[in-house]
């Protein structure tokens, strides 16, 4: 048998019956793709085909240097036969890369970049990695090449801070378990955050692996992670599309918009004269921007006090600019941003749009009319508070958010007067089932109502939060929910019975003292939901409102199974555009 396997793997190797396919690496603050990470696979219906039975028999067969090579080759040739954009990541063992160096200089790796292909080379472990003179030397002279590197699967084995360190990777490529704990462990997101702080004092940029699901691709971004890479982001593909879109992200409120961004400034008309504009921006020292909007307060552009002035300080910049008016000076297509606007896609919009920084600035409007001036700066000082808001109130057992962040949610659709369903989520039965089945049965039976929730709701939810205990609230804005609820209701109706021991399960409920201290039999756990909107006419206030979701999630109690129970005294279902 073993005999048979290694002649299949040489005559694999020897016929180079090996493919390539390719996986996107995302940037996800510049909305496009980074590049695509080349990986290996061996013949289809092969004991071979996994990659890594592939290279560990290289490795016991002593040709892993010449199949790393050999794929390195081939992953150069399709991306370039493809014409793909972006960088092309190549994994390399430091013990190859020092291998083909001494044999061949660096001949091998110029013939695997190209003037318009950018390499970087991936720096896999599977042994200690020794960072002696000899490496450095060898990662110097490759990077006068233009050649970047990468480390990977930071965090686990061997690939640690001491390497990253020695090294000084242009790229950080964080191990899978950070991303498979990220929603799981409240201290993930503390190390990536600390992980990032690093990286940015030593000029590395850090990629996150095996992204599988919007809520962890959205939870890395909230962090600031810039770079993606999974599932969920591309498949690997032997001819992958050039991706044009950003991956999903779930549907969850952000806490702030543009409006709360919107500065009152002066704003002047496009038939001022130049000389009284250059008068006005002269007065005020602080005044860095001035919209240019008509008598209907429709927008027409933006003066930039710092092109106004290099205009005027040029040879003849006076005489040249003297007779001109605000219509000729100002910038014509400035970045216009309608007020309810989230923060993360201003920042998007602001990296697409601006090379300016932190001193760019940008319109903000209300139906098509002049609002007010927003500031990049302001946009980055929200979005920090707004990570550590989340931080700072997310339930530590579901790190979904809680009160705090449901009432500036409500506050947010109520100012602007948008309709919306509110769920309240309830275990029946949850006291005894705790009581009597443990409190880590317990736990396990919250976070599984919080998983169910993140996987049935979050493409249809405008916000999910845990308020503590057994109780969760979600919004919805959209009205076609109903079905991802009941599905919801049936799956929990399943797993929950997995929580119980069989003794419950064959009685169908616990025997347990009720609240006045007396032995009731109480039936298996169900899941309520009662639900209740918000309409503008209702003039509901977010505490009238709170009572009117605990009637409807009592009313949905009265029976002990999951049930959905609306409110149809003031359903919305009918009142949804």
């Amino acid at each position: 048998m073993q005999q048979d396997l290694q002649l299949e793997f040489n005559r694999i190797v020897d016929e180079g019956e090996i493919t390539t396919v390719f996986q996107v690496i995302w940037d996800q603050n510049n909305n496009r793709i980074l590049g695509y990470e080349a990986l290996t696979r061996g013949p289809k219906h092969s004991y071979f085909r996994h990659p890594v039975i592939l290279f560990e028999y290289a490795r016991q067969f002593d040709r892993l240097q010449e199949l790393e090579l050999d794929c390195a080759i081939l992953a150069k040739q399709q991306f370039s036969r493809m014409r793909l954009k972006g960088a092309l990541f190549i994994n390399f063992s430091p013990d190859t890369l020092l291998a083909i160096y001494h044999r061949q200089g660096t001949s091998a790796f110029e013939a695997l970049r190209s003037d318009d292909l950018k390499l970087v080379i991936e720096l896999t472990e599977h042994h200690p990695i020794n960072v002696d003179q000899t490496l450095l030397a060898c990662i110097t002279e490759l990077r006068n090449l233009g050649i970047k590197f990468a480390l990977d699967d930071f965090g686990a084995g061997y690939a640690g801070l001491k390497t990253w360190l020695q090294i000084a990777p242009e790229y950080l490529k964080l191990d899978q378990f950070f991303c498979n704990e990220l929603l799981h462990d409240n201290n993930i997101p503390l190390a990536i955050s600390s992980i990032l702080e690093i990286a940015k004092q030593i000029g590395s940029e850090v990629i996150a692996e095996n992204i599988e699901n919007a809520e962890q691709y959205q939870q890395l971004s909230n962090l600031g992670l810039g770079y993606m890479q999974g599932f969920h982001i591309s498949r690997p593909s032997g001819r992958p599309k050039e991706q044009q879109t950003a991956p999903e992200r779930p549907n969850h409120n952000e806490l702030l918009t543009a409006f709360s961004l919107a500065k009152t400034v002066t704003v002047v008309s496009p038939d001022m004269s130049a000389k009284e504009l250059l008068n006005t921006m002269l007065e005020d020292k602080q005044m860095t921007s001035l919209p240019v909007v008509d008598q209907q307060l429709r927008v027409l552009g933006l003066i930039k006090k710092e092109e106004l002035l290099s205009r005027y300080s040029s040879p003849y910049g006076h005489s040249l600019n003297y007779r001109k008016s605000v219509a000729d000076l100002m910038d014509a297509k400035p970045l216009i941003i309608e007020s309810d606007t989230s923060l993360s896609e201003i920042g998007r919009r602001l990296t697409q749009h601006t090379a300016n920084g932190l001193d760019a600035a940008f319109i903000i409007t209300q139906q098509d009319k002049y609002l007010g001036l927003g500031l990049a700066v302001d946009v980055m000082r929200k979005l920090s508070e707004y990570k550590l808001q989340l931080a700072r109130y997310a339930n530590p057992l579901t790190l979904l958010p809680g009160n705090v962040p449901l009432q500036r949610s409500l506050k947010n659709l109520i100012q602007f007067g948008k309709p919306f369903d509110l769920a309240y989520f309830d275990l029946n039965n949850f006291k005894p089932f705790n009581d009597c089945c443990g409190y880590e049965r317990g736990d396990q039976m919250i976070k599984l109502v919080a998983e169910l929730l993140r996987t049935h709701l979050s493409s249809k939810a405008h916000f999910i939060g845990h308020l503590g205990g057994d109780d969760f609230i979600v919004i919805f804005i959209e009205n076609n929910w109903q079905t991802a609820v009941r599905q919801l209701l049936a799956t929990f109706e399943q797993r929950s019975k997995t929580l119980y021991r069989q003794k419950d399960l064959d009685a169908q409920g616990i025997i347990s003292k009720n609240r006045e201290g007396h032995e009731c039999f109480f039936p298996l756990i169900g899941l309520a939901v009662g639900v209740t909107s918000w309409l503008a006419e209702y003039k509901l206030s977010i505490e009238a409102l709170s009572e009117a979701a605990s009637r409807a999630k009592k009313a949905a109690k009265q029976n002990n199974r999951s049930s959905l129970y609306i409110d149809q005294a003031v359903s919305l279902t009918s009142n949804y555009g």
